[in-house]
């Protein structure tokens, strides 16, 4: 980790605040679950996770091609 790329520690700085919001989004729901509550963890929860996600694999695979592993 010592020779990161700074730009891959701010995708997964990036990945763990979305991940973040998409838990208390569906800390939310859980807490007060009425409709609307639900459906906008659905429209904004749903999206961050994968957002998320799809950022950490892409970080993931860039440190693994940096490393010249994959």
């Amino acid at each position: 980790m010592t020779g990161e790329s700074p730009v891959r520690r701010r995708i997964l700085a990036i990945c763990v605040l979305l991940a973040a919001l998409f838990n208390l989004f569906a800390l939310v729901v859980l807490l007060r679950f009425t409709p609307t509550v639900f459906t906008v963890f659905m429209f904004l929860g749903q999206p961050l996770f994968i957002v998320a996600l799809l950022l950490l694999l892409g970080a993931v695979l860039a440190d693994l091609r940096a490393k010249d592993l994959l």
